[in-house]
């Protein structure tokens, strides 16, 4: 990479594992906010601990790398949503201390100083505790890097399918949804009578490929004094060792109480072969089981591998080792665990604005992983993970693109060109689902699935001002001098109008429309203002002819009057 800007004002921090020599062209930043006088343990470095700042900044923004894989699978080149962007990392989050307001208000405010182009939040708080605005960091601090010229890219969050659970939801925020990939983790089942039922999970198993191993549904193996509820979920001490051992065990998920890892490390240490979980929702995403065989398959096709049991004198069966094939159908679907509109704080604004890849996603690792290395095998340089986590740094990657390329437009034009180019249709040239199978909707991927080349070209542009902001903060139901603790600059003379109302919030100049409460009989009127962006306007060459179409839901007319301005 060519030299550092001259505008860059950062600096990588000193620390006690980590030095000024550790960044480059590439990674230009590095800061952490740890350790105050309320730290519950005094640990201060900007170095990742965990993996999951190199996994999101690597997927945002890494440089292309050949012949990268997850010990053989997912096999190819890896590369950041925009290879050319610098990285700077503000740390602000830890296993000890949690991730504090404090800090969080800090490092934007270095980020603001430092002169970074957009900040990508792969954080949120859990939606039961969501905040309202006033003591959101996130949303304190997101406002006055817009406010400043900065994109704000954040996570919806991953308490989905619960409706209403979206956060980080402050309209100068693009807010983004998960989505699936058409790259599968296939684990198969082989029955005794070569049927094969397709799984999904990570595991280098290294058992015979021919069904050879007794295969039993896990409440058969109940123990007396046990319900059949603990045994059939393969609940710690609820079966019987001499049963389990040797055999291949079939388990329900339908108990949270114990995660997938926990039931397969209670099969494996009552001598078990290998486990079959069975869930719907865990299909979707391939959790990693190390070297112990282990898939988990839906319903659907645990109907039949329980029917295969109980027709069969003595089943058999094995489970293969995982491959990772490709162009899988049909994707895009929405993951199951994405955190789901309508908004909550704040209301009519609809939220999330978009989705992106989230499950199964392939980036860089921390090297010394060694928790993550299947048995035997070396760290490994390149994990595969799932969350919103991971589709945040799609649109921060996407967004960084548009700025090299748009370096005078604003945060909201940036967001406008985004949402704009989304697609609603999957690969099958049908609307996206859930994962589910359920016609997904915009409560779930805002536009739709982001665009990589779209936003480039958008034609046409939303721009909402930091008046519409205002505005928004006003008919939220805030008083000016609540507003002033919110945003870092108000313009003088400023005050909220008259009129002042949450309805009013469907007004402001976003690129979506939501409205609540909606009276079917009176109708609503909304206006909205475009900027157009095509053609040349070095040369003045901005002569587009647009026209106006609409889709609108059943039982809802929609009508639209134009009117130009110069």
């Amino acid at each position: 990479m060519g030299s550092i800007p001259l505008r860059w004002h950062g600096t990588c921090t000193k620390a006690q594992d980590f030095n000024t020599s550790n960044c480059n062209k590439k990674i230009i930043g590095a800061r952490s906010y740890d350790v105050d006088e309320s730290s519950v343990i005094k640990y201060h470095s900007p170095r990742d601990m965990i993996g999951h700042g190199t996994h999101v900044a690597s997927t945002a923004a890494g440089s292309e790398v050949q012949g990268v894989s997850y010990y053989g699978l997912a096999a190819g080149t890896a590369k950041g949503g925009s290879t050319g962007a610098r990285i700077a990392m503000y740390a602000v989050c830890s296993l000890q201390n949690g991730c504090r307001g404090s800090s969080i208000l800090a490092a934007f405010d270095d980020a603001i100083s430092d002169g970074v182009d957009v900040l990508s939040l792969s954080l949120g708080t859990p939606s039961l505790l969501n905040p309202d605005m006033i003591n959101d960091p996130i949303a304190i601090g997101a406002f006055h890097a817009v406010q400043h010229g900065i994109t704000v890219v954040c996570s919806a969050g991953n308490d989905g399918p619960t409706p209403g659970s979206v956060v980080n939801a402050a309209p100068w925020i693009l807010t983004v949804a998960a989505s699936t990939i058409d790259r599968d983790f296939e684990s198969d089942i082989v029955l005794g009578d070569n049927k094969v039922i397709k799984g999904e999970g990570i595991n280098f198993a290294n058992i015979q490929k021919s069904p050879g191993y007794p295969i039993i549904y896990a409440k058969s193996a109940k123990i007396s004094e046990v319900n059949e509820n603990a045994s059939r979920n393969c609940k710690p001490d609820s079966m019987d060792q001499e049963i389990i051992k040797g055999k291949i065990v079939v388990c329900d998920n339908e108990d949270s109480l114990y995660a997938e890892s926990e039931k397969k490390d209670e099969v494996k240490k009552l001598g078990g072969i290998g486990v079959v979980l069975i869930d719907d929702e865990s299909r979707a995403v391939a959790s990693n089981f190390g070297t112990f065989p282990t898939t988990v398959i839906s319903s659907k096709d645990g109907a039949k591998v329980l029917s295969n049991i109980n027709s069969t004198k003595n089943p058999v069966a094995t489970i293969l080792p995982t491959t990772s094939p490709t162009k899988y159908k049909p994707v895009p679907t929405v993951a199951y665990f994405s955190s789901r509109g309508p908004s909550t704080i704040p209301k009519n604004i609809l939220k999330p604005d978009i989705a992106a890849p989230g499950v199964n996603i392939l980036a860089a690792w921390i090297r010394n992983d060694t928790v993550e290395a299947p048995e035997g095998k070396d760290p490994p340089l390149y994990n595969v993970i799932s969350g919103n986590s991971m589709a945040c740094p799609h649109v921060s990657g996407i967004a960084a693109t548009v700025k090299s390329r748009n370096p005078k437009w604003s945060p909201s034009a940036i967001r406008s060109a985004i949402m704009t180019t989304a697609t609603q249709i999957n690969n099958l040239k049908a609307p996206i689902t859930t994962q589910k199978g359920t016609a997904a909707t915009p409560y779930d991927f805002g536009a739709g699935e982001v665009s990589t080349t779209g936003p480039l070209q958008p034609g046409l542009v939303y721009e909402t001002t930091d008046i519409d902001y205002l505005n928004f903060l006003c008919y939220h139901g805030y008083n000016i001098s609540t507003i002033k603790n919110i945003a870092n600059t108000i313009p003088d003379g400023f005050i909220c109008p008259k009129e002042s109302s949450i309805d009013l919030i469907s007004n402001i100049n976003y690129p979506s429309i939501a409205i609540s409460n909606f009276n079917e009989k009176a109708g609503r009127k909304v206006n909205r203002t475009l900027t157009n962006v095509a053609g040349d306007t070095k040369t003045g060459d901005v002569k587009t002819v647009y026209t106006v179409s609409t889709d609108a839901p059943a039982g809802l007319d929609v009508q639209t009057a134009i009117h130009e301005q110069r």
